[in-house]
Parts: C-alpha cells; structure tokens; sequence
C-alpha cells in the first residue's frame, strides 16, 4: 500500500472511530509500524486535517473533513479509468456539459481531447486547466469561492453561475451512495452545487467507483431514481443498481 492510500485509509479509520483513534490501533488495521503511523499522521496534521493527540490523532473537523485532491486522486486509479471510458460514450459532439470537481470527473476530462466541439462548464481549476488545451473545447469557469483541497469553486456565486446555465449532461460523483438514499457528499455546499447541475441538466450521469457503495454522508445530494445513468466499474453493480432503482 502507497503512502496516499494509506493516508486516506487513515481518515476513513478516523472517521469510522468517532474521530480519534490510537497509533496502534492504526498500526494493528493498515499492518505497518508505528513509526510509519506517524510519520503519515505528522503530514496529515501539516495538511490541517487532524491533530495530533498523545498517542493517537484526532479530525480537526467533523463529518464533512475529507481528503486533499492530491490524495484522492492516486486512489482506484484503474477503476476510474474503466468509469471513464464507459462515461465518454454518453458524450457527443456540440454537447454543453456540467463537470463536477471530483477526481472521477477529473478523469473523465482526461479522455476528452479528442473532442472537436464541446462546451464544457466546471468549478473545478484542474479541468480548467486540462481542457484549456484542447482547441475544440470551449471551456466555462464557474467562479466563487476557492476551496484549496479540491482546487474548486463553491459558494454563493457559484450556485447563482451555474443556476444561470443550462447543459445536455451533467456528469457528477459522490463521496456515498446507498440504493435507499442515492448519492450523499460530506459538504454542504459541494451537495447543492451539484443539485444545480443535475436541475438545469437534461439527463444526469453519476460516476463513482464500487467502493463507495453502502456508504453515507452528512448530505444527500439527489436520490438513484433522480440519475440518468449511474457508472461504477463493475457491469454487475450498474446492473444491479439499474434493476433496484426501476422498481
């Protein structure tokens, strides 16, 4: 296991144990040292995502800390390529298309530069900056408020921008998804820009690996039946959840 899996590891643990957790209960869960423990624990609390406790770690926040992007996006890689590849082919040409800020939407941008005439809206800087390359796409920035961790946009400003605009897709991740409740996201406000999207979108695509299945966050964004579409990388998942949102 890498160092940015184990520090996100780490956080799930945290959060999993009411916030605070020994060194050695994380030494006896991800099977390394202690000195490894902490000195993955002494770059996280430099990020300000926990404080260091006697013997333990503690999340500076509450529910709603998540992971830097740097960290979240070396994780599952290949099976967010799969979800990728399968997302591109609901794409066209002259398509405008709302991109959310997640990494699993960072990857789909990834695919796109093969794309001769595209409009893409973000409130993410690094699809900004990917897609600023390719000459075929029109690119729109939604501005607002600068959220480090993510490199994105969010606030007041962004949820009037985006409520302005109107798309033939909008494709989206989650941080949970649940048959029973849909899609949930640890931020408030990352929530409702996405419900934005999905409102002035024609259909919606929900994009996330099967790791986040049977999982819930502090805010539910959009239930499964609200979906176009919803992509993991497994065929049988996107089967299964297909059949259990049609009844």
């Amino acid at each position: 296991m890498n160092s940015s899996n184990r520090k996100e590891m780490i956080l799930d643990i945290l959060r999993n144990y009411s916030h605070f957790v020994t060194v050695n209960k994380l030494s006896e869960q991800l099977f390394v040292s202690g000195a490894t423990i902490r000195r993955d624990l002494r770059e996280l609390a430099n990020s300000d995502l926990i404080r260091r406790t006697r013997g333990g770690a503690i999340l500076t926040d509450s529910i709603s800390t998540e992971a830097p992007m740097i960290l979240r996006e070396s994780r599952n890689e290949m099976q967010k390529q799969i979800i990728a590849t399968i997302s591109k082919t609901y794409i066209k040409e002259g398509m405008t298309i709302f991109m959310d800020s997640s990494t699993t939407v960072f990857t789909l941008a990834r695919n796109l530069g093969h794309f001769g005439n595209l409009r893409v809206i973000t409130n993410n800087l690094k699809i900004i900056w990917l897609l600023s390359a390719s000459k075929g796409i029109d690119v729109i920035c939604i501005g607002g408020t600068l959220r480090d961790s993510s490199l994105s946009f969010f606030g007041e400003n962004a949820l009037r921008y985006a409520g302005d605009m109107n798309a033939d897709a909008a494709f989206l991740s989650c941080q949970g998804f649940t048959i029973k409740r849909g899609a949930s996201d640890a931020r408030e406000e990352e929530s409702y820009l996405k419900r934005v999207y999905i409102d002035n979108s024609r259909n919606s695509y929900l994009l996330f690996d099967t790791t986040k299945m049977d999982k819930e966050y502090l805010f539910r964004t959009a239930p499964a039946s609200v979906y176009t579409r919803i992509i993991t990388e497994s065929s049988e998942v996107n089967d299964y959840i297909a059949a259990a949102v049609a009844q």
